[in-house]
């Protein structure tokens, strides 16, 4: 009997990774605080801590260039404290790097950061909920506010072109596609909704595929990705309207991210920390990113077969995978 049940675990797993791929653990770095949010642009990786800073690196060596420092702010006994950096973006052109942060009396503000240069480009006063936001151009910026609206932001002419609500819940996150004309926005509903940039206005509702609050959303290729509470990722693709729901081991999913094609996905899989990576239209499970020492709070492909992880003690993984 236990000779049988090993054969049939062994025919399951030969299954389940003959068409998988070999990870390789390639680098591993640090930063100053808990990771809340990555970006990369031409070799680059830009790291949003929860300590008040932005820390760029090399991508190949993960050599730190530089640091991009915030004011602190005052918290409810007056004492000064680091803020959280909840989000990052850099212009297409390279020359900017804005970021939303934590501020006194439970603001936000934005900052800019041009030709060496920080620059306050949004006050708390303007009671902005800030949550994150995007480069659509080099001059205009797409804001997720707490409430579930998103705001078109003109840097030049420091004015709000428009402010749209896309549901009645609690705003979780954002992501904009690659071509810049949309955006997935998730929250507490469990929905995902499809905005279009240009004018705010929601186009499509992707419902009850999660349960539950939506913790991270992704957005590449016409193909959205989510994470809730429900304990699982769902796929979807935008063209065709399939979906695969990918469960976790009785683990919420915090952090979910897509390859550029959209035809690999990747999330928080359980407890230890692991990271399943998946073919999304097959539904299958190619490999698992195994040896974080905390929960991996954002996920990043760089290309088909490389990503960044940074996690909530603020390590860094570089994970390339081979066939």
């Amino acid at each position: 009997m236990k000779r049988l049940h090993k054969i049939v675990l062994f025919f399951i797993l030969t299954i389940e990774y003959s068409f998988g791929l070999t990870p390789h653990l390639v680098n591993t770095g640090k930063v100053d605080g808990a990771v809340s949010d990555i970006r990369y642009k031409d070799g680059k990786i830009y790291i949003a801590t929860e300590r008040g800073k932005v820390e760029i690196f090399d991508f190949k060596t993960l050599k730190k260039l530089d640091i991009i420092s915030y004011p602190k702010f005052e918290d409810f006994t007056g004492e000064l404290q680091l803020p959280k950096v909840f989000s990052v973006d850099i212009s297409p052109d390279g020359k900017k790097i804005v970021a939303v942060i934590q501020a006194t009396r439970g603001g936000r503000e934005v900052y800019l950061f041009e030709n060496g240069k920080l620059q306050k480009i949004i006050d708390r006063r303007k009671h902005l909920q800030i949550a994150r936001l995007r480069f659509i151009n080099n001059n205009l910026l797409l804001f997720g506010l707490s409430g579930d609206e998103i705001v078109l932001y003109d840097l030049n002419k420091n004015k709000i072109i428009y402010r749209k609500p896309v549901g009645m819940s609690f705003f979780s996150d954002m992501e904009i596609n690659d071509e810049k004309n949309m955006v997935a926005v998730a929250d507490e509903s469990g929905d995902t909704k499809i905005a279009s940039i240009k004018s705010g206005k929601v186009i499509k509702v992707i419902e009850e595929l999660n349960k539950d609050k939506v913790f991270d959303v992704d957005f590449r290729n016409n193909r959205v990705i989510t994470g809730g509470r429900d304990k699982k990722a769902v796929y979807y693709n935008l063209k065709t309207d399939h979906y695969t729901t990918f469960p976790a081991d009785d683990f919420m999913v915090f952090s979910v991210a897509l390859s550029p094609s959209g035809n690999r996905g990747a999330y928080l899989y359980n407890d230890r920390f692991d990271v399943r990576i998946v073919d999304t239209e097959e539904g299958t499970i190619l490999t698992t990113l195994s040896g974080h020492r905390a929960t991996p709070s954002n996920i990043r492909f760089v290309d088909e077969n490389q990503l960044i992880i940074g996690c909530d003690d603020g390590k860094l993984y570089i994970w390339r995978m081979e066939p």
